[in-house]
């Protein structure tokens, strides 16, 4: 699948500064190849976090919010200047470095990480849920706010609606209008356990999550008042 570019919100490329054909290729192909040995993911989760990031102009602010047992005990907020723009497909490039740093600045492990991003519902399989797992070595998942492949079926038994793509489920769908979240799985989840994560750990993931964007828009607010 090739890349088309597309402008984004963040107004993150001027003119001169797409980047080069060769460079989306060589970017998607690294996509492809990703792989490592899955970690176990606990059978009981008490530590799960969010990760997000904000952006005014170049100007990045990434935060990390850690639930233990279902409450935030604990975040960190990291701030930097992006110089690799967006890219639709290749979003773990231009923010990946960010809420990884975040994550780390922590300095307690998560068993279980969050995104706003997508994992195996994507192009490549393989979107900045499941790269950022795989670089620090952590379960993780992705919780979009929009679809990216594929299409929405019916709900099954479970109760959830079944992201399908390339013949096969990648992801579920949660709640409506503007609580609607498309989730897929990241590094070391399936979608079976994705299932468990959602039918478990909902409320929480979506409550570091949103921690983790609130202090990200303050951290980025603050920099420029």
């Amino acid at each position: 699948m090739s890349l088309r570019w597309r402008g984004s919100r963040r107004d993150s490329a001027r003119p001169g500064e797409l980047p080069d054909e060769a460079e989306l290729r060589f970017f998607e192909g690294l996509q492809d190849i990703f792989s490592l040995p899955s970690v176990p993911l606990p059978k009981k989760v008490k530590a799960i976090c969010g990760a997000d990031a904000a952006y005014r102009g170049r100007l990045v602010a990434s935060a990390a919010a850690l639930s233990v047992n279902g409450t935030v005990t604990k975040s960190y907020c990291y701030r930097g200047r992006f110089t690799i723009p967006y890219v639709s497909g290749l979003f773990y490039i231009h923010e990946g470095p960010f809420v990884v740093a975040a994550i780390e600045g922590l300095r307690s492990r998560p068993q279980l990480v969050c995104f706003d991003a997508h994992g195996g519902a994507h192009p490549r399989s393989a979107g900045l849920a499941t790269v950022a797992g795989m670089v620090l070595g952590i379960p993780s998942v992705g919780i979009a706010k929009s679809l990216l492949v594929g299409r929405v079926e019916k709900a099954d038994g479970s109760g959830l609606e079944n992201i399908v793509y390339g013949g096969r489920v990648v992801g579920f769908v949660t709640g409506r209008g503007r609580e609607r979240r498309y989730w897929s799985p990241g590094y070391s989840v399936t979608t079976r356990s994705l299932k468990r994560i959602i039918s478990v750990y909902r409320e929480a993931c979506m409550n570091c999550l949103a921690e983790a964007h609130r202090l990200a828009e303050g951290s980025v607010s603050q920099v420029l008042s």
